[in-house]
């Protein structure tokens, strides 16, 4: 199949946790003999990026694509330029157009604190940019049960007849259990913050138990055992050392790499049931082999749900 696998931002050059997600399905799908070609919005340092974005700004996505995946379109809220909505329609257009969200940014701009209950949602909240890309979109894909779960939830419109659940993608060579001395005793790896269930892991565990690695987003200094930002090719060791990992968010993470990792490393895993993860079944977020061919497994999905083929338009700038 000839893809168009397009979004705010350019999965191969920015290096979040749904960055790295897409990077191991790009991968796989090449490797399987689809053609993808990536368009990114954002494809440089924003630094850069702003400067050129004040002077002119050309977007293009290939309408002729057998598929179109729409990736976290309103991803970054804050920056000033946006893609194109007549791009957005364009590729809607098609009938060829899936929506793929690692977080909640296509269907709450303030991560759905409403948890998916409807009768929660603050005032401020708009559903009608998600009704508008669900209601059109050929598919959807759904890092985890969870997440479908909670987007049709909150959704006026029924979610696209096609779906797709993309199991955790991690790479099993350099996740895995090397028989270390594990000397730490409960582990946190991520962006320390109360949405992500710092004080959470607090209470549940002491400040003396803890080990956190992660940017601190606080506004104090972390308890515990704080040892910064680790690189990501160091996360692997860590995780290890690691008895038990924990992960306890209070926001509804809508998959959450991070405690598969640490399963694939040997650690006891404890989380509650935001993380998206804890919805799949047991060997999805635990065993080696499972994970391995988790993306083979959604290009299998994938290439179902677009097993009809569709009339093409031409490319739009």
């Amino acid at each position: 199949m000839r893809i168009a696998w397009a979004g705010f931002i350019d999965p191969m050059i920015y290096s979040g946790g749904g960055e790295l997600s897409q990077r191991e399905l790009i991968r796989a799908g090449r490797e399987l003999g689809h053609e993808i070609s990536i368009h990114g919005f954002l494809r440089r340092r924003p630094q850069r990026a702003l400067r050129k974005f004040k002077i002119h700004r050309q977007f293009e996505i290939d309408l002729t694509a057998d598929a179109i995946v729409l990736m976290d379109l309103r991803n970054i809220p804050e920056w000033p330029v946006r893609i194109p909505r007549r791009v957005i329609d364009a590729a809607l257009d098609t009938g060829r157009a899936a929506v793929f969200e690692q977080a909640w940014v296509d269907v709450c701009l303030l991560d759905l604190p409403c948890l998916g209950d409807r009768s929660a949602c603050v005032a401020e909240c708009s559903r009608s940019h998600a009704n508008d890309l669900y209601s059109r979109a050929h598919a959807a894909i759904f890092n985890s049960p969870r997440q479908r779960d909670a987007i049709q939830a909150v959704l006026d419109v029924p979610l696209p007849a096609h779906q797709i659940i993309s199991r955790p993608a991690i790479d099993t060579h350099r996740f895995r259990n090397l028989g270390l001395e594990r000397d730490i005793d409960v582990l946190y790896v991520g962006t320390i913050s109360e949405a992500k269930g710092y004080y959470e892991l607090i209470e549940r565990f002491g400040a003396d138990r803890m080990t956190f690695a992660g940017p601190n987003a606080l506004g104090h200094e972390v308890q515990g055992t704080y040892l910064g930002h680790v690189p990501y090719e160091e996360v692997p060791v860590l995780m290890n050392r690691a008895r038990i990992f924990a992960h306890l968010p209070r926001w509804l993470e809508p998959m959450g790499r991070t405690p598969v990792e640490a399963a694939l490393c040997g650690c006891e895993i404890v989380m509650n049931d935001r993380v998206g993860v804890a919805s799949h079944p047991e060997p999805a977020r635990s065993d080696p082999e499972t994970i391995r061919r988790a993306p083979e497994l959604f290009w299998k999905d994938f290439e179902a749900a677009f097993a009809e083929p569709v009339a093409r338009s031409s490319s739009l700038t």
